[in-house]
Formats: C-alpha cells, structure tokens, sequence
C-alpha cells in the first residue's frame, strides 16, 4: 500500500517496509563536526549570503545521479534557488564504453577520444578525483558540456575550471564557443584552467589547439562548474563499479578536492567492497581510515557522513538470488569509523527496511528485479528524499542550541 505524507518541504511516499522511525543521522560522539556546515546553511537561509559545498563519492547509485541529483534539488527547492550551480560533472560516456551519463547534463565531442576506469587493472598513470581518464591525441579535438534544467531548477554556470594536464607536451585548451571568457586563470599547481564568463550560461564548448611541435595530448579529469552566487554546490563524485580501493588509485584526489573546498563530506562507498570475495569488516576499515587520512589533508574541517550499504541480493552462476549480509558487517564498519573520526552515519541499511528488503523494493518497481542491486527511478528519488529529510531534521536539532543563536558574519 502506498500514500504520501507530508516531511517539511519534502513529499514522501509512504511504504510499509520502510522504516520511516529510523530515518536520521546518527552521531556516537556528537555532533560538534557538523555545526560548521550547518551555520553556514543557516546563513544562506537567514541572509541569504555564502556558499556551501558538498562532496558525496560513491558506485554506480551516485555515478547515475538519481539519487545524489534528488538531494540537490531538495536543497535548491529548500533555499528557493530558482537558478543555481550544477558542480562537478564528468564526460562518463566520452572515451568509455557502455558507461552511462547522468540525465541533468551532457557531453559531445569531436575528435578520436579514449578513456579508461579506476576499477580496470589496467588503468593506470595519473587517476584523477572522478576515478576515471579521458584523453586524446587528436589536436583538434574539443567537446562540449550542456547543462540540462531539472526538475525545478535551472542549472547554469558562470565560470568553469577545467582540470586537465598542463604540461609542455599537453594540446592548448580554448574556448570554442559564442560567449567568449572574460577572464581565464591557470592554476598549475591545483591541475585546472578556470574560464570565467560575464553572464550565467548553460552550454560551452572547448577545443584542443596545437599550439607547439611538442604538444601531442589532451587528458581530461574533470568539470568543475560554477555559479558566483550563493546557494549549495551538490557535487556527485561516481564511478561504477567502484570501492575503496578503486579511489585510493587517485593520485590527483587529493589536489582537486581541495578546489572543491567541501563543508560536508558523504560517503557511499561500499556496495562494490562488499561484494567481494575477500570482503571483511577488518579491512574495510582500514581501507577507509587510509582514505579519509587522505581527504582530511585537504579538508580537515569538512564534516563526515556515513551512509550505509543499501540491502542487496548476490546471484548464482545459475541465475538464483541470496541475501548478502555483508550489508550488517560495512554498517558496524561504518559506525565504528563514525565514532573515530566523529561523523554522522545515515543507516541506509536499516530504513529500507534491513537484510532482504531489497525484495520489497524490487516488488514495488523500487528496485532492479535482474540484480536487486540497483534501484529504479522512482527508488532512488525515494532515498534522495530521505536523506535530506535526515539531514534537515539533524539541522533543525542545531537550530535549538545557544550557539545557532549567535549573530552570521
């Protein structure tokens, strides 16, 4: 049976296997890591000034864009941004086979391009925060990224860093477009080539320009677009397939994330550790507290989300379905990594209803029957919409402390 119900802003189906009770953030310690992201919110709403920013790595459910683009929509609605920042965004389908883009924005080329994922063996050299490579040794390559208005927002962009290899041997990255930059800005050190334009803008082209004998490549890490106005910047970071592992490969992490500067930090990583046969809870702990050592050089003071495994089946050889319980042990994983590094955890796991409710989710058009792995459309907006419900109710709760009381900059 469904219905909806009314959550703040938020409509929210209702179903009876979901634990609507255990839709929170959960905190071992405190929450005193979050009150720098929440007060900076809490300006956006009350004056109406500052930036936000949110990085939310994971798999294939954040590289889709289902889920993580409902949540961005839920903030912009929540902060009544008609218009707004659309963030990171990755040529998924430029130079990779059978690799999906997400639906809000996408990418064109010219030219001869190849690619190649973090989660290959092969795959090597410079990885950038995407977990993926895009190059070309074609000089008159370009390509073009578009973005596409949501659902009740239209998003734009106004400057864009462009990250790439900027080196002697590397092609010369221009703008291809009818709006020519005002103002560009080399950043060698950070790895990207800012374009900034004098008016808000959906659609860019750059192009490769052979500009030296001994320039012979392109190679493309990623997007980072940008609006100068306030709001949230809700920047998906996805690679199917992907686990820890996979963007510890990252040499160039570190360095683009600091570009990003975020105030929160969400962790989906996970389901694809899980599924392996050498999985255990010992080393996936490990393989997070190396990550996160990694990310807290950059971003010391970004505060940590958790969010756990969503339930899922295995599959036989022979096509037949078994419940995982691997999901218990990353969600103890995930807990105990909270407690350490003083994050918060959003127990996907247990609002879904907990081990085999995929089945649930798979009988009401929620989920993936082939896989009762992944969600469908309709489940993912389900998720997006309550993770930020838990995250609003956590931002309401520091609304009532003295310090929320204290005057905004």
């Amino acid at each position: 049976m469904l219905c909806n119900g009314q959550e703040g802003a938020v409509n929210i189906d209702r179903y009876p296997f979901v634990n609507y009770d255990l839709n929170t953030v959960q905190f071992f310690k405190d929450s005193l890591d979050f009150y720098g992201f929440f007060r900076k919110i809490d300006k956006l709403v009350t004056t109406g000034k500052g930036k936000v920013n949110i990085v939310h790595f994971g798999g294939s459910h954040v590289q889709a864009d289902m889920w993580t683009g409902k949540i961005r929509e839920n903030f912009n609605q929540f902060l009544n941004q008609k218009q707004a920042a659309r963030g990171w965004v990755y040529p998924f389908k430029i130079g990779i086979k059978n690799n999906n883009n997400p639906s809000n924005y996408e990418f064109t080329s010219t030219g001869r391009w190849d690619g190649c994922r973090a989660v290959n063996t092969s795959c090597t050299g410079n990885i950038g925060m995407n977990a993926l490579v895009t190059n070309t040794h074609d000089s008159c390559a370009s390509f073009t990224v578009n973005l596409l208005r949501g659902a009740k927002t239209d998003y734009v962009f106004d400057r864009v860093k462009v990250f790439y290899d900027n080196h002697y041997q590397c092609f010369n990255l221009q703008v291809d477009s009818a709006y020519s930059a005002k103002e560009i800005i080399d950043n060698k050190e950070a790895g990207y080539r800012e374009f900034i334009f004098e008016k808000p803008m959906h659609t860019v082209t750059f192009k490769c320009n052979k500009t030296d004998t001994l320039q012979n490549t392109f190679t493309l890490y990623g997007l980072y677009t940008d609006l100068d106005a306030p709001g949230i910047n809700y920047n998906a970071i996805g690679a199917n397939g992907a686990s820890i592992p996979t963007y510890l490969k990252s040499n160039m992490l570190e360095r683009e994330l600091a570009v990003l500067k975020p105030d929160l930090i969400i962790f989906s990583i996970g389901i694809n550790d899980a599924f392996s046969s050498e999985f255990t809870q010992l080393g996936f702990e490990r393989n997070y507290e190396e990550l996160i050592k990694k990310i807290k050089k950059v971003a010391p003071n970004a505060a940590i989300l958790f969010t756990t495994n969503s339930d899922s089946y295995k599959k036989t050889r022979k096509g037949r379905f078994y419940q995982n319980i691997t999901g218990l042990e990353v969600k103890y994983a995930m807990r105990n990594l909270a407690y350490k590094y003083n994050g918060g955890v959003w127990d996907l796991f247990s609002v879904m209803g907990g081990l085999g409710s995929i089945e649930f989710w798979a009988r009401n058009g929620m989920a993936a029957s082939r896989d009762r792995v992944h969600f469908s459309a309709k489940g993912y907006q389900l998720l997006g919409d309550l993770m930020f419900v838990a995250i609003i109710r956590k931002y309401e709760e520091y609304l009532k402390l003295p310090i929320a009381k204290i005057k905004h900059d």
